[in-house]
């Protein structure tokens, strides 16, 4: 039995789990700023790294009591040290090194992106691979070749906006509240997504091309006139209709690259991690895509799919194992190996 702390702090949200073995959370707790940042429509770097200092403590202690366990018996600290916000990462990166100083037990440097199709081992003994994952999230939407757990190969990815980030401009452009991805989730469920016509971005060539920028554009002109500055009159209806349509024009381009992108490199195993995994209309369109070809899905549950440190603890676990340590010299870094644009 192996017990990893996880600590994820890449920006607003200040989390820690403790996994054991690599699959069985046995305590985590989350401390959320959205609501903080729903008057300015997005976070704000130095607010959201104050507020890791005042949380984390406080998280590390709950979730250590609540488990019934102590610094003392963990194996390892693992910790999200790229990509993410400097000030919000540097937080949870001193404390996982104090931790690891303290305890004397080995500290792990995660990349909060491969975290996210780390994730699909929570809950699962094993995972089989080699498969393909689509990261899809508030800043990063990307498809990978995975040959083992954080062993990522970039496919091809987002050119400009990612999936989540144009979610949550689609719910600011109907006044929803932020972050407006998930609210735009619940109404399309009810609304008619053929109602307007919005472009899916590359859907129809032979490249692993994702872009969201030209979406955003068009359903703010489509709501708000040719200048995107007219007043919104759409009813409760119209705005649910909005809502699915945009969503099937999302959903019809992140399925069509995932499915290309299995096709291409030869496996039966599709996966999705990333806060936009949670979206009902995503999952139910994959269920149903695998099925018909006989694959396999894995997904993430909803809690594991948005940023959490359980996913941090999964991983950390994987990296122990081959014997990925880092040392007290560790430095957070803004930007990461596995999520660059593609050009």
């Amino acid at each position: 039995m192996a017990l990893v702390l996880g600590i994820e702090s890449s920006c607003d949200e200040t989390a820690v789990a403790l996994v054991e073995d690599g699959h069985r959370v046995i305590g985590e707790a989350i401390a959320s700023q959205a609501d903080d940042f729903a008057a300015w429509g997005g976070v704000v770097p130095e607010i959201a790294a104050r507020g890791h200092v005042l949380a984390l403590p406080g998280l590390v202690a709950r979730v250590l009591a609540e488990s019934g366990r102590t610094v003392h018996q963990l194996d390892a600290v693992a910790v999200g040290a790229w990509p993410g916000l400097i000030g919000s990462l540097l937080v949870g990166v001193t404390a996982a090194k104090v931790i690891a100083a303290r305890c004397s037990i080995p500290l792990i440097a995660v990349d909060h992106i491969e975290a996210h199709l780390g994730a699909l081992h929570l809950g699962r003994p094993t995972v089989a691979y080699p498969l393909v994952g689509l990261v899809a999230s508030g800043g990063h939407s990307h498809l990978y070749h995975a040959s083992a757990a954080g062993r990522l190969t970039v496919l091809g990815g987002t050119i400009d906006d990612a999936a989540g980030e144009a979610y949550d401009k689609a719910g600011a452009v109907l006044g929803l509240r932020y972050p407006g991805g998930p609210h735009v989730d619940r109404l399309a469920a009810g609304g008619d997504p053929k109602r307007f016509a919005l472009p899916r971005s590359f859907i129809n060539d032979a490249t692993l091309r994702l872009s969201f920028s030209g979406l955003k554009t068009a359903f703010l002109y489509a709501m708000r006139g040719p200048q995107g500055k007219d007043p919104l009159t759409l009813d409760a209806h119209g705005i649910a209709d909005a809502c699915a349509s945009f969503q099937a024009a999302v959903v019809d381009v992140l399925v069509a690259k995932l499915l290309l992108a299995a096709e291409r490199e030869g496996v039966r195993t599709i996966a999705v991690g990333g806060g936009v995994a949670c979206n009902r209309g995503l999952r139910a369109r994959l269920q149903t895509a695998a099925h018909e070809r006989g694959w396999t899905l894995l997904l993430p549950e909803p809690r594991h799919c948005t940023d959490n440190a359980a996913m941090i603890a999964a991983l950390g676990h994987q990296l122990w194992l081959r014997g990925e340590i880092a040392d007290l010299r560790l430095a957070p870094l803004p930007s990461g190996s596995a999520g660059p644009r593609v050009r």
